[in-house]
């Protein structure tokens, strides 16, 4: 019997790193959560965001880390109450830096 490599499939992949701008782009529009509080209207488009990066990800370790780092960032900013302790912020240079590492 040959031995064959097991493939690597679309969700194996690394994320490519236009995607990966694109995403950062995409959370460009929520880097005011930094500054105030999260809305509904917020609240609705990381929702949306979330299922959009998990259609468009796959479920590839990578992509997971990708998509638990949003899902923690908006957890953040759900819990946070105003008292000024940076959580939202560290989460979302988290999820920055999740997103830019690249598969490292």
């Amino acid at each position: 019997m040959t031995d064959f490599p097991v493939s690597q499939g679309p969700d194996e992949a690394p994320i490519p790193t236009a995607t990966r701008t694109a995403l950062l782009a995409e959370l460009e529009g929520y880097e005011h959560l930094l500054f105030e509080p999260m809305t509904q209207a917020d609240l609705d488009g990381l929702y949306a965001l979330y299922d959009a990066w998990v259609a468009r990800l796959g479920d590839s370790p990578e992509a997971i880390a990708l998509c638990d780092a949003l899902d923690d960032f908006i957890g953040v900013g759900i819990e946070d109450d105003g008292a000024g302790d940076n959580a939202v912020e560290r989460a979302y240079l988290a999820l920055v830096a999740t997103v830019q590492a690249g598969g490292e």
